[in-house]
């Protein structure tokens, strides 16, 4: 199974993914979180792990990748053709990034999106294997198509009025590409819920005491909301 994280930037969805992806190693699916943001540096750090080389770099870079962009990408790997350079690992869970904007001026991340999605097309996922992508900020994965490459979107909101716009935007384009969809409201404050005019499948609630942990550098470990939603997940696909 393919699964996209998604939502407005700072609502949560690299923790959740993270949590996740932590929560089905333990269970002992065999799982691979794509790190599809091409800003974000914090997801190896919430894993407790060290920084690979990404995609791109093992491609040769990003000019390389550009020239074999005009050629044309064609990747038809399972889990175990994805090189060992590209990969850091936590015993059934493996994490890799695509490509990171590194250098003022070097330009638009645009080849990093064309990328991922030939990465995800052409990966073959085995039962009891799940792939779980942490996009960019915002939307424009949809328009790059990234998104027609999974099976699930999880559809990450917090209590703002722009997260909460934004996910209501997330929800319809999902609909009209026919993807399945999981609505999740993080950081809920007590009674947030008769406050909005949304009805979540999972509430997160609001977590001081993740916060803190976070700016200590402290890895992430998953909470029981992690295991409701992967309930959900997973009856979405049955």
């Amino acid at each position: 199974m393919k699964v996209l994280v998604c939502g407005k930037g700072g609502c949560g969805k690299s923790t959740i993914t993270a949590m996740l992806g932590k929560y089905l190693s333990n269970k002992r699916s065999r799982v691979l979180i794509v790190d599809a943001d091409e800003s974000n540096p914090g997801l190896y750090r919430m894993l407790g792990l060290k920084k690979a080389k990404t995609l791109t770099e093992y491609l040769g870079g990003k000019k390389v990748l550009k020239s074999r962009m005009n050629e044309g990408l064609n990747f038809s790997w399972n889990f175990n053709d994805i090189p060992e350079e590209v990969l850091s690992r936590q015993g059934n869970l493996a994490v890799m990034s695509i490509g990171k904007i590194e250098n003022v001026g070097e330009g638009c991340a645009c080849p990093y999106g064309v990328l991922a999605k030939e990465f995800l097309r052409g990966l073959k996922v085995r039962n009891g294997e799940v792939v779980l992508v942490d996009t960019e900020a915002g939307i424009e994965h949809f328009g790059r198509g990234i998104d027609l490459e999974v099976d699930v979107i999880v559809n990450v909101a917090e209590p703002s009025l722009e997260s909460l716009e934004l996910s209501k935007k997330i929800e319809e384009f999902s609909k009209k590409a026919n993807l399945k969809h999981v609505l999740v409201l993080n950081k809920a404050l007590p009674d947030i819920l008769e406050k909005i005019n949304i009805n979540p499948d999972i509430v997160i609630p609001f977590s001081q005491r993740l916060i803190y942990e976070s700016l200590e550098g402290k890895e992430v470990e998953a909470i029981s909301q992690i295991e409701e939603l992967w309930r959900v997940i997973r009856a979405q696909t049955q």
